[in-house]
């Protein structure tokens, strides 16, 4: 990417990141999100059902008393109900609700930052598996970091990053890359090529490490015999790619790119697997409920009353109570232009769909084959638009980078201001200008940056690419 791009996203986290030293210290009531969660296991392990408020409160004052905990707020309406489907309550319960909260909340930080850093990790190894070398790691990472949404986000312990590199890791194992190959993919895009003699001893390594790569990836069938290659992809991939996907589903509304890519590469096992492990997980979720069958009416019911109260344009500070600046979908900016056109958003979110996947079928059509992660990036950038999502998903939009470094300089610069809503503090800026309401265009900037963003996607894909020296001056 160019180094001025590089430099303002740097500003930018270094921003973000201070807001750790500018707050107070984290306590038990401040990864409120993480709470919900812990919680919501704990009521459904006692037989009550997490998605009653009454019981997710009383749930969180047993624990408090019985645990000695200092707490001045509640998980719950109106703010943090339990939405998560119960094979999610499941998946804590076995997992890290086995751990008295005292000591869960900081462990999760830790696994928060973890799973952050196994992004910036994974997607560069995903990427090489059909682009060969790409952009270093840290560069993900400081994206990841540049976006508004994400330290927030680890703040209030978000399960966004876990369900992400569950979900990344389990397309890095069904990408099917060998180790040595990655590495030698490295050690070529690493190579200085300052000095020739530093340029030969990178140029060796690379060579060494693909040859082991291609002795250890066929077998002979004979003394005379000519090598056959073994089978790209073994059984237990698919399995353990499964399984990260499985896990991964307890966050639904991100799960839609990742099924995706699974079914676009026909890997039909390790769908099989996923939907098997959430079976299994549901399975102990109805166990621990003294009435199963009174989860989904609930939960229903649940749904609806968030859904009462996020849109009431009628609220003078709409735009501050209700979240505008930290909502993606279009619809939600257009009930706010519109008050009651909610039931028209679905024809318009499946006109955008349609619109998307015809262009999709059109390219496939003239023979230009796009990447896989290059589909992900438009689905992800569709769920975005059409399903609840708040600001610091947008860290599923990590491969833009990748995206960014194929085009010409013009359109990277339109890129890079398709990004900025994402980037820049708008709540901040309102607050900063004056009344909030009178700066309502404001927004609407994410989601209008997102449809942009879908139709730089769609444009002309694989058919630009950086001229040489732009390709050279963004390499460090």
């Amino acid at each position: 990417m160019p180094r001025y791009f590089l430099l303002f996203l740097a500003l930018l986290a270094l921003f973000n990141v201070s807001r750790v030293f500018r707050e107070a210290r984290p306590d038990a009531d401040r990864p409120m999100d993480f709470r919900t969660c812990y919680v919501g296991q704990a009521v459904l392990r006692r037989g009550l059902n997490p998605y009653d408020d009454a019981a997710l409160k009383a749930g969180w004052q047993q624990l408090v008393a019985r645990e000695h905990l200092v707490s001045r707020t509640q998980p719950g309406l109106p703010n943090l109900p339990f939405l998560y489907p119960p094979w999610a309550a499941a998946l804590f319960g076995l997992s890290i609700g086995r751990l008295p909260y005292a000591w869960a909340w900081p462990l999760w930080y830790a696994l928060a930052l973890l799973a952050l850093w196994l992004l910036a990790r994974l997607w560069p190894a995903v990427l090489r598996a059909e682009t060969g070398p790409t952009m270093p790691w840290w560069q993900y990472l400081l994206l990841a970091l540049a976006l508004k949404g994400t330290v927030p986000a680890l703040l209030t312990g978000q399960p966004t990053f876990a369900a992400l590199a569950l979900g990344v890791g389990a397309l890095a194992v069904a990408a099917g890359r060998p180790v040595r190959r990655a590495a030698a993919d490295t050690l070529e895009a690493e190579a200085p090529a300052e000095t020739p003699a530093a340029a030969a001893i990178f140029e060796t390594s690379a060579a060494a490490a693909r040859a082991a790569a291609g002795r250890r990836a066929n077998v002979s069938t004979g003394p005379s015999a000519a090598p056959v290659a073994r089978p790209t992809v073994s059984l237990g991939r698919p399995l353990l790619a499964g399984l990260l996907l499985g896990l991964a589903a307890f966050k639904v509304t991100l799960l839609l790119p990742f099924a995706a890519w699974f079914l676009w590469r026909r890997q039909w096992a390790a769908l099989a697997v996923a939907a098997g492990v959430v079976a299994l997980l549901s399975a102990v979720a109805g166990y621990w409920a003294v009435f199963p069958n009174e989860l989904l009416p609930t939960y229903q019911h649940l749904l609806a009353q968030v859904r009462a109260q996020s849109f009431n344009p009628a609220d003078p500070d709409y735009p501050l109570t209700q979240g505008m600046t930290l909502r993606l979908e279009l619809g939600n900016v257009l009930e706010w232009l519109q008050p009651g056109s909610s039931a028209g958003h679905p024809w318009l979110h499946a006109a955008l769909w349609l619109v998307a996947l015809a262009r999709l079928a059109g390219l496939r059509r003239r023979g230009i084959r796009l990447p896989d992660w290059h589909l992900f990036l438009v689905l992800g950038t569709l769920t975005l638009l059409t399903t609840y999502h708040l600001y610091y998903d947008a860290v599923l939009l990590l491969p833009l980078l990748a995206f960014g470094q194929r085009l010409a300089p013009q359109r990277q610069l339109l890129l890079a201001g398709l990004l900025l809503p994402l980037l820049l503090p708008l709540n901040g800026v309102a607050l900063a200008l004056g009344n909030p309401v009178a700066l309502r265009w404001l927004y609407f900037l994410p989601p209008l940056g997102l449809l942009g963003l879908l139709g730089l996607l769609l444009a002309r894909p694989g058919q630009e690419q950086p001229a040489p020296h732009a390709e050279r001056s963004g390499a460090k």
